[in-house]
């Protein structure tokens, strides 16, 4: 599995490990968690075609 962090996503996951946000942080993680979950669905959707 890849995740593939834009630009914007590396600089907000960035400052919250800098301002010692742990709030951002799990919020960043449960996103990153999200899309991962997404693309494996897509991923085992598409071996049952």
């Amino acid at each position: 599995m890849v995740l593939t962090l834009t630009p914007e996503d590396f600089q907000r996951m960035k400052m919250a490990v800098l301002e010692g946000d742990e709030q951002e942080a799990l919020k960043i993680v449960k996103e990153y968690i999200k899309r991962l979950d997404q693309q494996a669905q897509a991923g085992m959707k598409s071996h049952l075609r």
